[in-house]
Protein backbone atom coordinates (compact mmCIF):
# COMPACT_ATOMS: atom_id res chain seq x y z
CA UNK A 1 0.00 0.00 0.00
CA UNK A 2 1.11 3.51 -0.45
CA UNK A 3 0.10 7.13 -0.05
CA UNK A 4 -0.24 9.84 -2.79
CA UNK A 5 1.98 12.86 -3.39
CA UNK A 6 4.33 11.31 -0.29
CA UNK A 7 6.35 8.00 0.18
CA UNK A 8 5.62 6.72 3.67
CA UNK A 9 7.38 3.40 4.81
CA UNK A 10 4.36 1.44 6.15
CA UNK A 11 5.16 -2.55 7.77
CA UNK A 12 2.27 -4.00 6.04
CA UNK A 13 1.82 -7.50 4.45
CA UNK A 14 2.67 -7.28 0.13
CA UNK A 15 -0.71 -7.67 0.03
CA UNK A 16 -2.34 -7.85 -3.59
CA UNK A 17 -4.81 -5.34 -4.38
CA UNK A 18 -8.59 -5.54 -4.26
CA UNK A 19 -11.04 -4.07 -5.95
CA UNK A 20 -14.22 -2.31 -3.61
CA UNK A 21 -17.03 -5.13 -3.16
CA UNK A 22 -20.57 -4.63 -1.59
CA UNK A 23 -24.01 -5.22 -2.35
CA UNK A 24 -24.28 -2.76 -5.55
CA UNK A 25 -27.53 -3.14 -6.18
CA UNK A 26 -30.91 -1.84 -5.57
CA UNK A 27 -32.79 -1.84 -2.54
CA UNK A 28 -31.40 2.02 -0.92
CA UNK A 29 -33.67 4.87 -1.37
CA UNK A 30 -33.43 7.82 -3.81
CA UNK A 31 -31.64 10.03 -0.78
CA UNK A 32 -28.90 7.34 -0.18
CA UNK A 33 -26.16 6.66 -1.94
CA UNK A 34 -24.12 4.03 0.40
CA UNK A 35 -24.71 2.10 3.71
CA UNK A 36 -21.97 0.43 5.48
CA UNK A 37 -22.54 -1.14 8.90
CA UNK A 38 -24.94 1.39 10.47
CA UNK A 39 -23.39 4.50 8.59
CA UNK A 40 -25.02 6.42 6.29
CA UNK A 41 -24.11 8.58 3.22
CA UNK A 42 -26.71 10.58 1.56
CA UNK A 43 -26.82 12.00 -2.43
CA UNK A 44 -27.14 15.15 -0.96
CA UNK A 45 -24.05 15.23 1.34
CA UNK A 46 -21.80 13.70 -1.38
CA UNK A 47 -22.86 16.43 -3.86
CA UNK A 48 -21.97 19.74 -1.35
CA UNK A 49 -18.56 17.60 -1.23
CA UNK A 50 -17.65 17.44 -4.56
CA UNK A 51 -19.54 20.89 -5.91
CA UNK A 52 -17.01 23.23 -3.91
CA UNK A 53 -13.90 21.74 -5.86
CA UNK A 54 -14.24 22.92 -9.54
CA UNK A 55 -11.30 20.64 -10.64
CA UNK A 56 -13.33 17.89 -9.34
CA UNK A 57 -15.98 16.99 -13.00
CA UNK A 58 -19.82 16.36 -12.72
CA UNK A 59 -18.95 12.94 -13.16
CA UNK A 60 -20.69 9.43 -11.57
CA UNK A 61 -17.21 8.30 -11.48
CA UNK A 62 -16.08 11.06 -8.97
CA UNK A 63 -18.67 10.04 -6.96
CA UNK A 64 -18.01 5.97 -7.44
CA UNK A 65 -14.76 7.04 -6.16
CA UNK A 66 -15.19 9.31 -2.89
CA UNK A 67 -18.48 6.55 -1.94
CA UNK A 68 -15.66 4.02 -2.37
CA UNK A 69 -13.28 5.46 -0.01
CA UNK A 70 -16.22 6.53 2.37
CA UNK A 71 -17.21 3.12 3.16
CA UNK A 72 -14.09 1.86 3.53
CA UNK A 73 -12.89 5.06 6.34
CA UNK A 74 -16.02 4.43 8.10
CA UNK A 75 -15.63 0.92 8.38
CA UNK A 76 -11.82 1.11 9.29
CA UNK A 77 -12.54 3.73 11.67
CA UNK A 78 -15.17 1.43 12.71
CA UNK A 79 -13.22 -1.88 13.21
CA UNK A 80 -10.30 0.17 15.16
CA UNK A 81 -12.17 1.90 17.68
CA UNK A 82 -15.12 -0.50 18.35
CA UNK A 83 -13.36 -2.97 21.73
CA UNK A 84 -12.77 -6.28 20.35
CA UNK A 85 -14.26 -6.11 16.58
CA UNK A 86 -10.87 -5.54 14.76
CA UNK A 87 -9.86 -9.16 16.74
CA UNK A 88 -12.77 -10.52 15.82
CA UNK A 89 -12.52 -9.65 11.99
CA UNK A 90 -12.37 -12.54 9.79
CA UNK A 91 -9.22 -11.98 7.95
CA UNK A 92 -9.25 -15.53 5.84
CA UNK A 93 -10.47 -13.65 2.70
CA UNK A 94 -7.09 -11.51 3.32
CA UNK A 95 -4.78 -13.91 4.00
CA UNK A 96 -6.15 -17.79 2.48
CA UNK A 97 -3.95 -17.30 -0.81
CA UNK A 98 -0.85 -16.34 1.16
CA UNK A 99 -1.68 -19.04 3.19
CA UNK A 100 -2.22 -22.04 0.25
CA UNK A 101 0.91 -20.51 -1.34
CA UNK A 102 3.09 -21.26 1.79
CA UNK A 103 1.61 -24.81 2.05
CA UNK A 104 2.57 -25.04 -1.44
CA UNK A 105 6.38 -24.00 -0.76
CA UNK A 106 6.38 -26.55 2.26
CA UNK A 107 5.30 -29.36 -0.67
CA UNK A 108 7.66 -28.29 -2.85
CA UNK A 109 10.39 -28.58 -0.58
CA UNK A 110 9.46 -32.28 0.47
CA UNK A 111 8.95 -33.96 -2.70
CA UNK A 112 12.05 -31.83 -4.89
CA UNK A 113 15.45 -32.43 -4.11
CA UNK A 114 17.30 -29.10 -3.90
CA UNK A 115 20.50 -30.75 -4.32
CA UNK A 116 20.88 -31.17 -7.83
CA UNK A 117 25.10 -31.74 -7.68
CA UNK A 118 27.03 -31.15 -10.81
CA UNK A 119 30.14 -32.16 -11.17
CA UNK A 120 33.25 -30.11 -12.34
CA UNK A 121 34.00 -32.73 -14.93
CA UNK A 122 30.19 -32.17 -16.37
CA UNK A 123 29.75 -28.83 -15.67
CA UNK A 124 33.39 -28.64 -17.89
CA UNK A 125 31.71 -30.71 -20.78
CA UNK A 126 27.91 -28.64 -20.67
CA UNK A 127 30.18 -25.52 -20.88
CA UNK A 128 32.46 -26.92 -23.81
CA UNK A 129 29.25 -27.83 -25.84
CA UNK A 130 27.03 -25.00 -25.63
CA UNK A 131 29.32 -22.01 -24.76
CA UNK A 132 27.26 -19.93 -22.64
CA UNK A 133 27.28 -16.24 -22.23
CA UNK A 134 29.21 -16.39 -25.82
CA UNK A 135 28.36 -13.36 -28.42
CA UNK A 136 29.32 -12.34 -31.63
CA UNK A 137 28.59 -8.88 -33.40
CA UNK A 138 27.12 -9.12 -37.00
CA UNK A 139 26.34 -7.32 -40.06
CA UNK A 140 23.55 -8.86 -42.32
CA UNK A 141 22.12 -8.51 -45.80
CA UNK A 142 18.40 -9.21 -45.94
CA UNK A 143 16.14 -9.84 -49.18
CA UNK A 144 13.20 -9.80 -48.23
CA UNK A 145 11.03 -12.46 -49.43
CA UNK A 146 7.42 -11.27 -47.13
CA UNK A 147 5.39 -10.10 -50.19
CA UNK A 148 4.02 -13.25 -51.63
CA UNK A 149 6.48 -13.16 -54.65
CA UNK A 150 6.29 -15.79 -57.63
CA UNK A 151 8.71 -18.32 -58.19
CA UNK A 152 10.94 -16.54 -60.32
CA UNK A 153 11.63 -13.64 -58.23
CA UNK A 154 12.42 -15.81 -55.45
CA UNK A 155 15.19 -17.48 -57.96
CA UNK A 156 16.38 -13.98 -58.97
CA UNK A 157 16.45 -12.89 -54.64
CA UNK A 158 18.62 -15.94 -54.09
CA UNK A 159 20.69 -15.02 -57.48
CA UNK A 160 21.16 -11.56 -55.78
CA UNK A 161 22.07 -12.66 -52.43
CA UNK A 162 24.65 -15.03 -54.24
CA UNK A 163 26.09 -12.40 -55.69
CA UNK A 164 26.45 -10.16 -52.96
CA UNK A 165 27.86 -12.90 -50.92
CA UNK A 166 30.37 -13.22 -53.30
CA UNK A 167 31.10 -9.44 -53.53
CA UNK A 168 31.83 -9.37 -49.84
CA UNK A 169 34.02 -12.63 -49.87
CA UNK A 170 36.30 -10.19 -52.59
CA UNK A 171 36.57 -7.55 -50.29
CA UNK A 172 33.83 -4.80 -51.07
CA UNK A 173 32.71 -3.63 -48.24
CA UNK A 174 30.32 -5.04 -46.25
CA UNK A 175 28.60 -1.91 -45.08
CA UNK A 176 27.87 -0.25 -48.15
CA UNK A 177 26.24 -2.75 -49.70
CA UNK A 178 23.88 -3.50 -46.20
CA UNK A 179 23.00 0.10 -47.04
CA UNK A 180 22.39 -0.34 -50.74
CA UNK A 181 20.62 -3.27 -50.72
CA UNK A 182 19.28 -4.80 -47.33
CA UNK A 183 15.51 -4.58 -46.66
CA UNK A 184 16.09 -4.70 -43.29
CA UNK A 185 15.14 -0.99 -42.01
CA UNK A 186 16.05 -1.43 -38.51
CA UNK A 187 19.97 -2.19 -39.75
CA UNK A 188 20.35 -1.12 -43.07
CA UNK A 189 21.01 2.55 -42.65
CA UNK A 190 23.93 1.33 -39.68
CA UNK A 191 25.29 -0.76 -42.58
CA UNK A 192 23.25 -4.26 -41.24
CA UNK A 193 24.91 -3.53 -37.97
CA UNK A 194 23.13 -6.04 -35.51
CA UNK A 195 25.17 -5.36 -32.35
CA UNK A 196 26.22 -8.09 -30.25
CA UNK A 197 23.65 -10.97 -29.19
CA UNK A 198 23.74 -14.40 -27.52
CA UNK A 199 22.09 -17.75 -28.37
CA UNK A 200 18.33 -17.58 -28.64
CA UNK A 201 18.24 -13.97 -30.07
CA UNK A 202 17.93 -14.62 -33.32
CA UNK A 203 15.80 -17.25 -35.44
CA UNK A 204 17.61 -20.81 -35.96
CA UNK A 205 19.02 -21.25 -39.40
CA UNK A 206 20.16 -17.46 -38.69
CA UNK A 207 22.38 -18.01 -35.10
CA UNK A 208 23.42 -21.24 -36.52
CA UNK A 209 24.98 -19.68 -39.54
CA UNK A 210 26.41 -16.46 -37.53
CA UNK A 211 27.97 -18.53 -34.54
CA UNK A 212 29.85 -20.74 -37.25
CA UNK A 213 31.90 -17.86 -38.49
CA UNK A 214 34.73 -16.53 -37.10
CA UNK A 215 35.21 -12.17 -36.86
CA UNK A 216 35.66 -11.44 -41.01
CA UNK A 217 34.23 -14.55 -42.40
CA UNK A 218 31.07 -14.12 -44.58
CA UNK A 219 28.25 -16.96 -44.39
CA UNK A 220 26.65 -18.96 -47.46
CA UNK A 221 23.40 -17.73 -48.28
CA UNK A 222 20.66 -18.26 -45.22
CA UNK A 223 17.51 -18.61 -45.76
CA UNK A 224 14.48 -17.89 -42.99
CA UNK A 225 11.27 -16.90 -42.74
CA UNK A 226 12.13 -13.19 -43.31
CA UNK A 227 13.71 -14.21 -46.85
CA UNK A 228 18.01 -14.62 -47.56
CA UNK A 229 20.21 -13.11 -45.41
CA UNK A 230 24.29 -12.95 -46.02
CA UNK A 231 26.24 -12.70 -42.23
CA UNK A 232 29.37 -11.11 -41.77
CA UNK A 233 30.77 -11.62 -37.67
CA UNK A 234 32.54 -8.39 -36.94
CA UNK A 235 33.74 -9.60 -33.37
CA UNK A 236 33.32 -12.36 -30.87
CA UNK A 237 33.50 -12.69 -27.00
CA UNK A 238 33.71 -15.87 -25.61
CA UNK A 239 33.66 -16.09 -21.98
CA UNK A 240 35.97 -18.54 -20.01
CA UNK A 241 34.98 -21.52 -17.79
CA UNK A 242 36.39 -19.64 -14.71
CA UNK A 243 34.27 -17.04 -15.47
CA UNK A 244 31.19 -18.58 -16.32
CA UNK A 245 30.95 -21.68 -14.28
CA UNK A 246 29.54 -20.88 -11.24
CA UNK A 247 26.31 -19.04 -13.13
CA UNK A 248 25.90 -22.10 -15.11
CA UNK A 249 26.20 -24.34 -12.10
CA UNK A 250 23.50 -22.79 -10.55
CA UNK A 251 21.26 -22.27 -14.04
CA UNK A 252 21.35 -26.16 -14.38
CA UNK A 253 20.27 -26.81 -11.14
CA UNK A 254 17.29 -24.66 -11.35
CA UNK A 255 16.61 -26.27 -14.86
CA UNK A 256 16.55 -29.63 -13.10
CA UNK A 257 14.63 -28.22 -10.28
CA UNK A 258 12.06 -26.89 -12.38
CA UNK A 259 12.00 -30.20 -14.59
CA UNK A 260 11.52 -32.28 -11.40
CA UNK A 261 8.73 -29.92 -10.19
CA UNK A 262 7.08 -29.92 -13.94
CA UNK A 263 7.03 -33.90 -13.41
CA UNK A 264 5.90 -33.95 -10.04
CA UNK A 265 2.78 -31.49 -11.16
CA UNK A 266 1.95 -33.41 -13.69
CA UNK A 267 2.13 -36.80 -11.86
CA UNK A 268 -0.98 -34.97 -9.81
CA UNK A 269 -2.69 -33.18 -12.46
CA UNK A 270 -3.59 -36.18 -15.05
CA UNK A 271 -5.02 -38.66 -12.90
CA UNK A 272 -7.18 -35.61 -11.52
CA UNK A 273 -9.18 -35.58 -15.07
CA UNK A 274 -9.36 -31.52 -14.81
CA UNK A 275 -12.80 -30.98 -16.36
CA UNK A 276 -14.38 -27.09 -17.52
CA UNK A 277 -18.22 -27.10 -16.82
CA UNK A 278 -19.90 -26.02 -19.66
CA UNK A 279 -20.54 -22.28 -19.11
CA UNK A 280 -17.32 -21.69 -16.99
CA UNK A 281 -15.42 -19.63 -19.86
CA UNK A 282 -18.71 -17.52 -20.33
CA UNK A 283 -19.21 -16.75 -16.64
CA UNK A 284 -15.42 -16.10 -16.43
CA UNK A 285 -15.73 -13.65 -18.81
CA UNK A 286 -18.57 -12.14 -17.15
CA UNK A 287 -17.17 -12.07 -13.58
CA UNK A 288 -14.10 -10.62 -14.74
CA UNK A 289 -16.28 -7.20 -16.09
CA UNK A 290 -18.14 -7.32 -13.07
CA UNK A 291 -15.79 -8.79 -10.03
CA UNK A 292 -17.39 -6.32 -7.19
CA UNK A 293 -21.07 -7.67 -8.01
CA UNK A 294 -22.38 -9.77 -4.99
CA UNK A 295 -23.48 -13.19 -5.40
CA UNK A 296 -26.06 -15.01 -3.81
CA UNK A 297 -24.27 -18.49 -1.82
CA UNK A 298 -25.84 -20.63 -3.90
CA UNK A 299 -24.22 -18.38 -7.40
CA UNK A 300 -20.79 -18.80 -5.38
CA UNK A 301 -20.65 -22.94 -4.66
CA UNK A 302 -21.63 -23.33 -8.35
CA UNK A 303 -18.41 -24.81 -10.55
CA UNK A 304 -15.99 -23.96 -12.22
CA UNK A 305 -13.83 -26.62 -12.55
CA UNK A 306 -14.46 -29.55 -11.38
CA UNK A 307 -11.83 -32.45 -11.18
CA UNK A 308 -11.01 -36.10 -9.09
CA UNK A 309 -12.11 -35.23 -5.65
CA UNK A 310 -12.65 -31.67 -5.73
CA UNK A 311 -13.61 -28.77 -7.79
CA UNK A 312 -12.94 -24.92 -8.25
CA UNK A 313 -15.54 -22.35 -7.70
CA UNK A 314 -17.16 -19.66 -8.71
CA UNK A 315 -16.81 -18.40 -5.57
CA UNK A 316 -12.88 -18.95 -5.37
CA UNK A 317 -12.70 -17.25 -8.81
CA UNK A 318 -14.42 -14.05 -7.43
CA UNK A 319 -11.69 -14.11 -4.79
CA UNK A 320 -8.95 -14.61 -7.32
CA UNK A 321 -10.16 -11.59 -9.19
CA UNK A 322 -10.97 -9.56 -6.12
CA UNK A 323 -7.23 -9.94 -5.82
CA UNK A 324 -6.23 -8.88 -9.31
CA UNK A 325 -5.83 -5.56 -10.18
CA UNK A 326 -8.04 -3.87 -12.65
CA UNK A 327 -6.02 -4.10 -15.80
CA UNK A 328 -5.30 -7.89 -15.31
CA UNK A 329 -9.60 -8.48 -14.61
CA UNK A 330 -9.80 -6.20 -18.31
CA UNK A 331 -7.25 -8.88 -19.91
CA UNK A 332 -9.55 -11.43 -18.79
CA UNK A 333 -12.60 -10.23 -19.54
CA UNK A 334 -11.29 -9.50 -23.23
CA UNK A 335 -8.98 -13.22 -23.19
CA UNK A 336 -9.74 -16.12 -26.12
CA UNK A 337 -11.09 -18.98 -25.14
CA UNK A 338 -7.70 -20.88 -25.07
CA UNK A 339 -6.66 -18.40 -22.52
CA UNK A 340 -9.22 -18.22 -20.02
CA UNK A 341 -9.32 -22.52 -20.47
CA UNK A 342 -5.54 -22.52 -19.71
CA UNK A 343 -5.47 -19.56 -16.69
CA UNK A 344 -8.64 -22.19 -15.25
CA UNK A 345 -6.76 -24.87 -15.91
CA UNK A 346 -3.81 -23.43 -13.72
CA UNK A 347 -6.11 -22.53 -10.93
CA UNK A 348 -7.59 -25.94 -10.22
CA UNK A 349 -3.77 -27.22 -10.17
CA UNK A 350 -3.17 -25.03 -7.75
CA UNK A 351 -6.02 -26.19 -5.43
CA UNK A 352 -4.80 -29.97 -6.36
CA UNK A 353 -1.17 -28.96 -4.88
CA UNK A 354 -3.38 -27.74 -2.25
CA UNK A 355 -4.77 -31.19 -1.50
CA UNK A 356 -2.04 -32.65 -1.72
CA UNK A 357 0.08 -30.72 0.72
CA UNK A 358 -3.12 -31.46 2.78
CA UNK A 359 -3.18 -35.50 2.51
CA UNK A 360 1.23 -35.57 2.85
CA UNK A 361 0.24 -34.03 6.79
CA UNK A 362 1.97 -31.07 5.66
CA UNK A 363 0.90 -27.70 7.97
CA UNK A 364 2.15 -24.55 8.28
CA UNK A 365 4.52 -23.82 11.00
CA UNK A 366 3.41 -23.07 14.50
CA UNK A 367 2.44 -19.62 15.10
CA UNK A 368 2.75 -18.69 11.70
CA UNK A 369 -0.88 -17.88 10.56
CA UNK A 370 -1.00 -15.81 13.95
CA UNK A 371 1.79 -14.14 12.42
CA UNK A 372 0.16 -13.06 9.19
CA UNK A 373 -2.82 -11.95 10.91
CA UNK A 374 -1.03 -9.85 13.60
CA UNK A 375 1.17 -7.96 10.60
CA UNK A 376 -2.21 -7.56 8.98
CA UNK A 377 -4.09 -6.08 11.71
CA UNK A 378 -1.41 -3.79 12.56
CA UNK A 379 -1.72 -2.73 9.43
CA UNK A 380 -5.21 -1.49 10.10
CA UNK A 381 -3.61 0.56 13.18
CA UNK A 382 -1.30 2.19 10.79
CA UNK A 383 -3.53 3.00 8.54
CA UNK A 384 -6.13 4.27 10.81
CA UNK A 385 -3.73 6.21 12.36
CA UNK A 386 -2.42 7.89 9.07
CA UNK A 387 -5.54 9.05 8.32
CA UNK A 388 -6.81 10.27 11.66
CA UNK A 389 -8.93 7.65 12.41
CA UNK A 390 -7.38 5.86 15.24
CA UNK A 391 -8.08 6.71 18.91
CA UNK A 392 -11.86 8.42 18.57
CA UNK A 393 -12.85 9.63 21.57
CA UNK A 394 -17.25 10.59 22.13
CA UNK A 395 -17.33 14.15 23.00
CA UNK A 396 -20.19 14.48 25.68
CA UNK A 397 -23.21 12.98 25.00
CA UNK A 398 -22.04 11.17 21.85
CA UNK A 399 -21.93 7.37 20.78
CA UNK A 400 -18.89 5.88 19.59
CA UNK A 401 -20.85 5.50 15.91
CA UNK A 402 -21.67 9.53 16.33
CA UNK A 403 -18.20 10.37 16.94
CA UNK A 404 -16.60 8.03 14.21
CA UNK A 405 -19.21 9.78 11.44
CA UNK A 406 -18.24 13.02 13.13
CA UNK A 407 -14.84 12.12 12.25
CA UNK A 408 -15.26 10.46 8.19
CA UNK A 409 -17.67 13.98 7.71
CA UNK A 410 -14.57 16.12 8.91
CA UNK A 411 -12.18 13.89 6.43
CA UNK A 412 -14.16 13.61 3.68
CA UNK A 413 -13.77 17.49 2.66
CA UNK A 414 -10.09 17.37 3.08
CA UNK A 415 -9.85 14.62 0.78
CA UNK A 416 -11.46 15.96 -1.62
CA UNK A 417 -9.33 19.42 -1.68
CA UNK A 418 -6.45 17.75 -1.49
CA UNK A 419 -5.65 18.17 1.98
CA UNK A 420 -5.50 15.08 3.07
CA UNK A 421 -2.89 11.81 1.84
CA UNK A 422 -5.04 8.63 0.28
CA UNK A 423 -4.47 5.35 1.56
CA UNK A 424 -6.44 2.80 -0.23
CA UNK A 425 -6.64 -0.13 1.67
CA UNK A 426 -6.30 -2.46 -0.64
CA UNK A 427 -7.11 -6.02 0.39
CA UNK A 428 -7.45 -5.07 3.89
CA UNK A 429 -11.14 -3.49 1.92
CA UNK A 430 -12.17 -6.81 1.14
CA UNK A 431 -11.92 -8.24 4.84
CA UNK A 432 -14.11 -5.75 5.98
CA UNK A 433 -17.00 -5.32 3.58
CA UNK A 434 -17.20 -8.96 4.39
CA UNK A 435 -17.61 -8.79 7.62
CA UNK A 436 -20.21 -5.86 7.78
CA UNK A 437 -22.75 -5.08 5.48
CA UNK A 438 -22.15 -2.82 2.58
CA UNK A 439 -24.83 -1.44 0.33
CA UNK A 440 -24.66 0.77 -2.67
CA UNK A 441 -26.41 2.69 -5.12
CA UNK A 442 -25.33 2.28 -8.61
CA UNK A 443 -28.50 4.34 -9.61
CA UNK A 444 -28.11 7.08 -6.74
CA UNK A 445 -24.33 7.88 -8.44
CA UNK A 446 -25.82 9.50 -11.52
CA UNK A 447 -28.15 11.39 -9.54
CA UNK A 448 -25.50 12.37 -7.16
CA UNK A 449 -23.60 13.35 -10.16
CA UNK A 450 -26.46 15.51 -11.63
CA UNK A 451 -27.32 16.79 -7.99
CA UNK A 452 -23.70 18.23 -8.17
CA UNK A 453 -24.33 20.38 -11.40
CA UNK A 454 -27.80 21.72 -9.77
CA UNK A 455 -26.02 22.88 -6.74
CA UNK A 456 -22.90 24.71 -8.79
CA UNK A 457 -25.72 26.16 -11.11
CA UNK A 458 -27.62 27.63 -8.41
CA UNK A 459 -24.09 29.44 -6.72
CA UNK A 460 -22.96 32.19 -9.10
CA UNK A 461 -19.59 31.87 -6.88
CA UNK A 462 -18.57 28.62 -7.47
CA UNK A 463 -16.96 28.03 -10.73
CA UNK A 464 -18.83 25.28 -13.10
CA UNK A 465 -17.40 21.93 -13.38
CA UNK A 466 -15.02 20.42 -15.57
CA UNK A 467 -16.28 18.91 -18.36
CA UNK A 468 -17.83 14.87 -18.07
CA UNK A 469 -14.61 12.42 -18.76
CA UNK A 470 -14.84 9.49 -20.90
CA UNK A 471 -12.17 8.10 -18.83
CA UNK A 472 -12.96 7.55 -15.16
CA UNK A 473 -8.92 6.91 -14.80
CA UNK A 474 -8.52 10.34 -15.43
CA UNK A 475 -10.67 11.28 -12.49
CA UNK A 476 -8.62 9.97 -10.21
CA UNK A 477 -5.90 11.75 -11.33
CA UNK A 478 -7.44 14.64 -10.84
CA UNK A 479 -8.22 13.29 -7.22
CA UNK A 480 -4.51 12.39 -6.73
CA UNK A 481 -5.78 9.29 -5.99
CA UNK A 482 -5.15 5.51 -7.23
CA UNK A 483 -8.36 3.33 -8.00
CA UNK A 484 -9.73 2.34 -4.33
CA UNK A 485 -7.17 -1.07 -3.87
CA UNK A 486 -4.92 0.00 -6.53
CA UNK A 487 -1.54 -1.58 -7.33
CA UNK A 488 1.77 0.64 -6.32
CA UNK A 489 3.32 0.35 -9.70
CA UNK A 490 7.08 -0.02 -7.83
CA UNK A 491 5.27 -3.45 -6.68
CA UNK A 492 4.86 -2.45 -3.14
CA UNK A 493 1.72 -4.10 -1.84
Amino acid sequence: MRRTRHSTPLLLLPLLALAACGDRGSGLGSDTLARAADFELTVEQTANLIAPVPDLPQDAAVVEALTDFWVDYSLLALVVNQEGALAALDLSPVTRQQLNQELVLLLRDEVIDEDQEISDEELAEIFERDRPGERVRARHILLSTQNDLAGEQVDSLRALAEELRDRARGGEDFGGLAEEYSDDPGSAARGGDLDFFQRGQMVPPFEEAAFALQPGEVSDVVETQFGFHVIRVEDRETPTLDEMGEQLRQELQMERMNRAESIFVAGIEEPADIQMTDDALDRVRSMAESADLELSERERRADLVTFDGGSYTVGEFRWFLLNQPTQLRQQIAGASDDQLDSMLRNLARGELLVQEAERRGITLPEGQREEIESEIREGFRELAQLLGLANISPQEGESLEDAIKRTIDELMPRLVRGEQDVYPLGGLALALREQYRVQISMENMERTADRVGEIRSADPDMEPGAPEMEDPEALLEQLELEEPGGVDPDGEG
